[in-house]
């Protein structure tokens, strides 16, 4: 009789059985343009309770039976107040918890300007009923080589949608997982917006909220080249591109590719792809040694990154 009774009690608790239950929920249509803002804080730099933010657009579309996922980390809005701070003819990232005013919120509903420097595509397999994955690990083809593979993934879509983003840096001798970037929701509004949990290897947690968008443009032509250049440097950056610059700069023999690796290493951990900018690290670091070789101070240096006093 107990085992009836436990029978029963699991297919209620299930929604299985004896006419109880709801109905399944319809999976989460991801077609379309969506925006995401993540608030978090990063345990692993010297100022673990600086708030910081980062936003980024994904669009999916149909290929097919699969579905495309395109990934732009530079955003852009006509009206930037209270989003970055500008000194000068530099933007700096502000350093608190950034939400959109009113007029920003409209032009989410619209559709946003995106720089497609540093995006990214992959394309899918699975349903919207069984979740989204793109191509696995590619297996070595020797023990000596290694590969590096992103893997992309949406799951759980007809209750709490969970993405994820995998780096891992496999081989014959190794089989190590560089780093998983999770977004988990917790909870799905009226509205259709997501929100939920955010963490990035464990060191940056914090919060996302994911909604719809109107399709997104390029930016325009009229904007100057030094201001694009200024934007995506930001936004892949921000002020913590200055961090450990100083003790960097007092180490004997100290090179222009040194800092520049420094400089790679800080958009990486915010995120970023360095790749897509490229030559505003050269620029900066290349204004970096010449401020260096003039004399200034590596503490003055690293000031004048962080205030947005030196360029790219």
């Amino acid at each position: 009789m107990r085992r009836v009774l436990r029978a029963v009690g699991l297919a209620l608790a299930l929604g299985l059985g004896v006419g109880v239950g709801a109905a399944p929920a319809a999976a989460l249509d991801l077609t379309g343009t969506w925006y995401v803002l993540v608030h978090y804080k990063d345990t692993a730099t010297n100022n673990p309770d600086f708030e910081r933010w980062q936003d980024r657009v994904w669009v999916f579309e149909p290929s097919g039976s699969r579905l495309k996922w395109i990934e732009y980390p530079i955003v852009v809005f006509d009206d930037e107040s209270g989003r970055f701070e500008r000194t000068g003819s530099q933007y700096a990232r502000v350093m608190h918890f950034w939400e959109p005013s009113a007029r920003q919120q409209e032009q989410i509903r619209s559709g946003l300007s995106i720089n497609p420097r540093g995006s990214k595509t992959k394309t899918l397999r699975g349903s919207a009923a069984e979740g989204w994955h793109s191509r696995g690990p590619i297996a070595a083809y020797s023990a000596s080589t290694l590969t590096y593979t992103e893997t992309w993934s949406a799951e759980d879509l007809d209750g709490l949608p969970v993405f994820r983003f995998e780096d891992s840096l496999g081989g014959g001798r190794t089989d190590t997982l560089d780093g998983v970037t999770e977004y988990r929701t917790t909870e799905v509004l009226p509205s259709g917006e997501l929100r939920g949990t955010y963490n990035r290897d464990g060191t940056r947690p914090g919060t996302f909220r994911m909604m719809r968008s109107g399709a997104v443009g390029e930016v325009t032509k009229s904007q100057s080249q030094a201001e694009v250049r200024a934007r995506a440097l930001s936004a892949t950056a921000g002020p913590e591109a200055a961090e450990g610059l100083a003790d960097a700069l007092s180490q004997p023999g100290v090179s222009e590719d040194d800092v520049r690796r420094l400089l790679k290493g800080r958009v990486l951990a915010g995120g970023g792809d360095p790749r897509a900018v490229d030559s505003e690290l050269r620029s900066l670091s290349a204004a970096i040694m010449a401020e260096y070789h003039k004399g200034t101070s590596p503490a003055e240096i690293e000031r004048m990154v962080r205030d947005g006093a030196l360029r790219p």
